[in-house]
């Protein structure tokens, strides 16, 4: 069981290097880090951010529109 949800977490988050593509990089880690600072949905595993990137979209169009 626990496999099925580690599973369906990885295809439901993107690391930080595709978040950057994502955003055409247009932006750079350091403005993605600020922007978890102020409040950008994230998750940390393994001492690295994950990004569930549709609320990602959500949150920049929110937060930037």
């Amino acid at each position: 069981m626990a496999g099925n949800s580690t599973s369906a977490f990885f295809e439901n988050y993107i690391p930080m290097s595709e978040l950057l593509d994502v955003l055409r990089q247009q932006y750079s880690r350091y403005t993605v880090y600020r922007w978890v600072q102020q409040g950008m949905p994230h998750k940390r595993l393994g001492g690295k951010l994950w990004f569930h990137k549709e609320e990602v979209l959500r949150w920049l169009e929110r937060e930037y529109s």
